[in-house]
């Protein structure tokens, strides 16, 4: 990779699925070179995933920008061996087999920091390492269920992969600490995260808070404060947390004595009682068209934006004006919209490198980078261990 903060870091990727393998997308964002590895005539259900065009689907565009992609029977031994060649130039190596899986194939922590013992190794996993779920199969909606989420948007599955995603992210900055501690002197390390732990830490700052503080008088949690309003013709997001927020929406919205109503002049009292200020406020703003009510609620500077479907958000002025969304040309795809990454470097910006790999369009490529020659090469594909 040529650019970005993370340029000269070497990533191998072994995982599938979104909660590793988006662990080394946002490493490679940051200029990371990360080697993702594919199995030998199996594709990553993420290459199946969304709307699809050859070996492209939409999910795939996304994750897998700026990587090198390979096809490797790790399995093998000779497979093995060439991961061991990979791992022992690289800086981060990231799993997310069930647990006990990557030791079956010595390429656990102990296997693979015995070949490069500055090796940040991480393991991500559903449930941890052991304990009375840790060998069991799980996707994203089993966490919600547990975490306290489907609860949250009452009994329902928020409809994104958010556990999966929350976990890759502290998944990405927990090698990026070790990558820090690593260059104060710490060596490598094994790094591990899963899905329950991390989405959990993300529920609790907010929906937890009662239990935060059991000693304490509870309060409604925002899953309960907030909701969008509808109006004539659509929807509109609108909070108003802060009493003088309150008081101008009042006063906007024709309805001052509302301001000095005990149930809803303070704070506390709002959340206390967040049912009758949600009924009140959802018939007066439900007189009105979405425009009209986006109006009014600007005049009293309180944070409000329609509600947008998918297809609105692509003409919406900020992200337009943000550059967020990018359009390139994918030669198997055809046109690609993705975005791009969320975080901006005034000395190493972050460029879209490499489009998203065909499956295992760069396995000559590292090969020969790991000094294998053509005719090696070849004679890996005829056996079956790389293609």
């Amino acid at each position: 990779m040529g650019t970005g903060p993370l340029e000269g870091i070497t990533v191998v990727d072994v995982s599938s699925a979104v909660a590793g393998a988006w662990v080394s997308s946002h490493l490679a964002e940051m200029g990371a070179d990360v080697v993702l590895i594919e199995k030998v005539g199996a594709s990553d259900v993420m290459r199946l995933t969304g709307a699809i065009v050859g070996d492209q689907s939409g999910c795939w565009v996304q994750m897998h920008r700026n990587k090198r992609g390979i096809d490797l029977d790790i399995r093998d031994e000779r497979g093995r061996e060439i991961l061991l060649q990979l791992v022992e130039g690289a800086d981060v190596f990231v799993q997310n087999f069930r647990p006990g899986v990557a030791e079956r194939l010595r390429i656990g922590y102990d296997d693979l920091s015995a070949v490069n013992p500055d090796l940040v190794y991480l393991s991500v996993s559903g449930f941890g390492p052991d304990g009375p779920y840790a060998h069991q199969p799980v996707y994203d909606p089993i966490i919600q269920s547990l975490s306290g989420m489907t609860e949250a948007q009452g009994g329902d599955f928020v409809k994104s992969a958010t556990a999966d995603k929350t976990t890759a992210m502290t998944g990405a900055n927990a090698v990026l600490g070790a990558l820090l501690a690593r260059a104060n002197g710490a060596g490598g390390q094994h790094v591990e995260v899963n899905l329950l732990d991390s989405t959990l830490s993300w529920m609790w700052l907010d929906y937890f808070w009662n239990e935060s503080v059991p000693d304490a008088t509870p309060t409604p949690s925002y899953s309960e404060w907030y909701s969008p309003w509808k109006t004539t013709d659509g929807w509109v997001g609108a909070i108003w947390p802060s009493d003088a927020q309150y008081e101008r929406v009042c006063e906007t919205l024709g309805v001052p004595h509302l301001a000095d109503d005990p149930r809803f002049a303070t704070r506390e009292a709002r959340i206390r009682n967040s049912n009758e200020h949600q009924q009140e406020f959802a018939e007066l703003l439900g007189e009105f068209t979405t425009a009209e009510a986006l109006k009014l609620l600007e005049s009293a500077d309180v944070p409000c934006a329609p509600v947008l479907d998918i297809t609105e958000v692509f003409d919406d002025p900020q992200v337009q004006h943000n550059g967020t969304v990018l359009t390139h040309h994918h030669p198997v795809a055809g046109q690609v919209r993705t975005t791009r990454f969320p975080a901006k470097f005034s000395k190493t910006p972050t460029e879209l490198e490499r489009l998203a790999p065909a499956k295992g369009e760069h396995t000559d490529e590292v090969l020969a980078e790991l000094g294998r020659s053509p005719a090696e090469i070849a004679e890996l594909r005829n056996g079956g261990i790389v293609a």
